[in-house]
């Protein structure tokens, strides 16, 4: 791949020998600048490694075959370059900036923490290289070191609130609590009127075990802010630490109350309640009370409505309480799939197909990517004998329902076309029912009450009977005293006139059914009728 020799032979073929030795540098420096803007990478290294050749301390050159070598991840010849680029000119920052990223790049933290601590000392002016140091301080946790560079950036750039909390944080991290209660104490005075300082000032009274010294500087915040967020978030860890439950539960309540709390730090705080209450499965009244009060802020979003009623189903509270709240969420917004599922499960449960129809139709209307309202939307119309809606319901759902190989994804599929087959049939459209019991059948070879209802419908139309008798056995065995289909499977035997096979299995069914022949269907009635009379004869 390397082509230098040509490269070379068309550039100086016409140019003779002549050139004077800068003059030849220079032209081919310029072709190598070409073919690397051309992207053309080797020819470029071939060209630029000639210069070297002629010109072996050129630094630039050796920074342009660093980068070079970059591109090409050929790491070590980059570090090669740069390293003797820094050597030849240890007073360029561009050289040894990017020799400290190569190092970064390769993992050579150490030697990249070296470079830029020479940086730092050969650049003071450089804002940044005191910054690139101070980042590896810390990804080493050098935090000792950090606080050094921050002394530093301080003096450059003056004190800043950014500056101090920083150190105040790596003061802590040391365990030097002296030194993080002073720099605390200079914030409060460099910014008197921002009261989380003197409020952070109490804190490390209360690290350090020093309560009453804590309490008195949070009550001197408190006399000139009492809703002071911060305030009253440090307040009631001091009374959790102290084990005062009424006052730690009244700072909370009052917390929570607080206008100044933004909207998700209050939602976090409601958890962490909701949390504690689980954990000790505690009574539920006093969570419920702060649910209550908490709510009658303005809500712009419904996360504190969903927190309490994952609180009351988690307390296995009675629906009717649920079902206000339930209401409540999808008013405020009517595509919470979560407040309509959990509703869809209450009528569900109560088998109220009014109630099922209610809570799926609006999520068709708004094209709900879901497909279970659509399917529970079927089920409800099927159940309220609207079978056409029902079977508009089913397609729609059929529509979302992709098809990959999950378990109940297939099993959606094959509820959907059973159902729309039995209600095609109910329709008088058996060519349509059919149709749908195939497409049932392609995604679950052995669903029993499918196998029963496709064979039932055959041996009604007199069609196809020995299929009929296939599908019927294979109901059967898969459930062998289920009434129902060993009903079918005689009038698929009956309808082929082999009554006393026909017969012999509805005996079975007599049998299963004599402690209840109350529930004994007109149809299954007539069949037995009807088999007796043929076997008689």
């Amino acid at each position: 791949m390397r082509r230098v020799g040509i490269l070379l032979l068309f550039v100086w073929g016409s140019l003779g020998v002549a050139l004077a030795q800068s003059t030849k540098f220079d032209y081919i420096f310029q072709e190598a600048v070409r073919q690397k803007l051309a992207n053309h990478l080797d020819a470029a290294i071939d060209l630029f490694d000639y210069c070297h050749r002629l010109e072996p301390e050129s630094g630039v050159v050796l920074y342009e075959l660093a980068q070079l070598y970059g591109y090409a991840k050929n790491d070590s010849l980059a570090i090669d370059a740069l390293e003797k680029a820094c050597r030849l000119y240890p007073d360029n920052y561009w050289y040894k900036n990017r020799l400290m990223s190569s190092y970064v790049m390769g993992n050579r933290k150490e030697d990249a923490l070296r470079v830029v601590e020479d940086m730092a000392q050969q650049f003071p002016e450089k804002s940044e290289v005191l910054m690139m140091l101070l980042g590896l301080y810390g990804e080493g946790r050098d935090y000792a070191n950090m606080v050094k560079v921050l002394d530093k950036i301080e003096v450059k750039e003056g004190k800043s609130e950014q500056l101090s909390m920083e150190k105040y944080r790596l003061f802590l991290l040391l365990g030097e609590e002296k030194k993080a209660f002073d720099e605390m104490t200079s914030l409060a005075e460099e910014y008197p009127n921002d009261l989380r300082y003197q409020v952070m000032i109490g804190d490390l009274y209360l690290d350090a075990g020093k309560k009453k010294e804590a309490m008195e500087q949070y009550r001197q915040v408190e006399q000139k802010d009492s809703n002071n967020v911060v305030l009253q978030i440090s307040l009631s860890n001091y009374y959790q630490q102290e084990g005062a439950d009424s006052l730690y539960r009244e700072s909370i309540a009052r917390l929570l109350l607080n206008p100044n709390l933004e909207d998700e730090h209050r939602l976090r705080l409601m958890g962490m309640v909701v949390k504690e209450n689980l954990e000790k499965n505690a009574d539920s009244t006093q969570v419920l009370n702060m649910f209550d009060t908490v709510l009658q802020m303005p809500q712009e979003q419904t996360d504190m409505l969903e927190l309490k009623v994952r609180y009351m189903v988690t307390k296995r509270m009675p629906k009717e309480d649920v079902k206000p709240v339930l209401l409540q969420i999808l008013e405020m917004d009517p595509e919470c799939d979560m407040a309509r599922q959990q509703l869809l499960s209450y009528a569900i449960e109560e088998n109220d197909a009014k109630g099922i129809v209610e809570v799926c139709k609006p999520a068709v209307g708004y094209n709900a990517p879901d497909p279970v309202f659509y399917y529970y939307l079927g089920v409800g119309y099927y159940q309220l004998e609207q079978s056409q809606e029902a079977i508009d319901a089913f397609q729609a759902g059929l529509e979302r329902v992709d098809n990959s190989d999950n378990g109940n994804k297939i099993q959606m599929r094959v509820n959907m076309y059973a159902l729309m087959g039995d209600l095609y049939h109910r329709l008088g459209d058996d060519d349509k029912a059919f149709a749908a019991y195939d497409s049932c059948l392609v995604y679950k070879t052995n669903d029993a009450m499918v196998l029963n209802n496709y064979a039932y419908y055959l041996s009604l139309k007199k069609k196809d009977l020995k299929r009929a008798e296939e599908m019927s056995r294979q109901a059967n065995e898969l459930e062998p005293d289920n009434a129902t289909y060993l009903d079918t499977y005689a009038w698929v035997l009956y309808q082929q006139k082999r009554y006393a096979e026909a017969k012999q299995y509805m005996d079975k069914v007599v049998e299963l059914m004599k402690e209840d022949e109350e529930e004994m269907s007109d149809d299954v009635k007539e069949h037995i009728e009807k088999i007796n009379k043929k076997v008689k004869k």
